[in-house]
């Protein structure tokens, strides 16, 4: 006895969802954040707790923005657990500055998103499986693990571990201050080290 299985096939024409990709968190990223003249956003070592929780708070948006606009598919996605791993967020860190360079900077312009596209986000797919290895699958799929650790089965687990993470290090950078930072116009994702560069032209 064989079953037949008929699939329900709806023309294009007549859909009327929008698809994920152009929808809720891909549609951008939330909040504006501004970062002073002395900071490099893009290098973890030198910031102040205050720029340390801003960046975490960009990079927790655009892992949710990247994921819904850019990973059709299970193995373009960043992981949940990408706190978990310090390639990673430093890969993140650049590859979220880089594409803010070419789309969104006074200095974007259309062969900067070119290149984005052609050549640094291919090479960041390259150098994630690099990094996690055998385990970017299984981190992929929310089922991170350290050496003898226990896996944590959801993706809404890592997304608070990774609140976590960041709520440790803004304690442990405001144990140990730096010097105050200049106050900048709160509108946007202002970053002033890039400006003086223009300023001095």
């Amino acid at each position: 006895m064989s079953t037949t299985i008929e699939a329900t096939i709806v023309d294009p024409a007549e859909r009327d969802e929008v698809p994920r990709c152009w929808t809720g968190e891909a549609r951008g990223l939330a909040g504006r954040f501004s970062f002073s003249s002395a900071t490099r956003p893009w290098n973890w070592m030198e910031l102040d707790a205050e720029d340390a929780d801003k960046l975490f708070a960009l990079l927790s948006g655009f892992v949710s923005y990247f994921n819904a606009r850019y990973a059709d598919r299970p193995e373009q996605r960043i992981p949940p657990c990408w706190a978990e791993h310090g390639a990673l967020v430093e890969e993140l860190t650049t590859l979220f500055w880089a594409r803010w360079h070419a789309f969104e900077s006074p200095h974007a312009s259309i062969g900067g998103a070119q290149y984005w596209h052609s050549y640094t986000l291919p090479s960041f797919y390259e150098r994630m499986r690099g990094w996690l290895g055998n385990g970017l699958v299984a981190c992929q799929h929310g089922h991170h693990r350290d050496v003898e650790d226990r896996p944590v089965g959801t993706a809404r687990a890592w997304e608070l571990r990774t609140e976590v993470i960041a709520s440790l290090d803004f304690v442990r950078r405001t144990t140990s201050p730096r010097s105050a930072r200049d106050a900048d116009d709160p509108t946007g994702i202002v970053v002033a080290f890039l400006d003086r560069e223009e300023e001095s032209r």
